[in-house]
């Protein structure tokens, strides 16, 4: 039975590296299918739960990803703390358990690319908190981890527009509609204020 146990990571790595074909070949059924049979061989497994989450979030089963998200992090993975808090600033409008869901991800996180998506989480809470100044300290920490993360200058620049901060948010904005992707949901968002924004500062001129 020992033997049996110690391939199971082995194999639940098996059927998530066959989810991840079938997702990137569209077959989206065969790809949550194949993420159960991970979660069936090793129900530990962090990065099946990780995963079903987001295929949950692609297709708008909110409450089927936050349920996958938080069971992930109970495990300890910092990158579903992002997620998952992500879900509760979007969804839910609960900025403070975001908050506390973000701070406990950070106290895990080494991957700066992790870290840069619970910092940007952090700053976008405070944003919507009204804590600007934090907001900015949190975005700035983000963008020196990765300078070409487009979320980052899109939540910026709303922080600066809420400072009252016009002239700075401009620059941002720019970047913002620069290198967001209107595939993401949030940046599709982001874009639509951004062009509202600069073409009222043509209209202006």
């Amino acid at each position: 039975m020992g033997g049996w146990q110690i391939g199971l990571p082995e194999l639940a790595s098996f059927f998530n590296n066959r989810a991840f074909e079938n997702y990137k070949a569209n077959r989206f059924a065969d790809t949550q299918q194949a993420y159960e049979l991970a979660l069936w061989v090793d129900p530990k497994s962090r990065t099946a739960l990780y995963n079903l989450g987001w295929l949950c979030e692609e297709v708008q089963d909110l409450q089927c990803a936050q349920g996958k998200y938080l069971q992930a992090a109970k495990l300890g993975l910092p990158a579903a703390y992002s997620n998952l808090a992500r879900l509760y600033i979007v969804d839910q409008k609960n900025y403070p358990a975001a908050v506390h869901f973000l701070w406990q991800g950070l106290k895990l996180a080494e991957d700066d690319q992790v870290k840069y998506s619970l910092l940007k989480n952090l700053g976008w809470a405070r944003l919507e908190q009204g804590r600007y100044s934090e907001a900015l300290q949190h975005l700035d920490e983000a963008i020196k981890l990765d300078s070409e993360g487009p979320a980052t200058y899109c939540l910026k620049a709303q922080v600066l527009e809420k400072m009252k901060n016009t002239k700075a948010a401009l620059p941002q904005w720019k970047i913002c509609l620069k290198y967001a992707d209107s595939q993401e949901f949030d940046e599709d968002i982001w874009i639509g204020m951004a062009r509202q924004r600069l073409n009222e500062e043509k209209t202006n001129k």
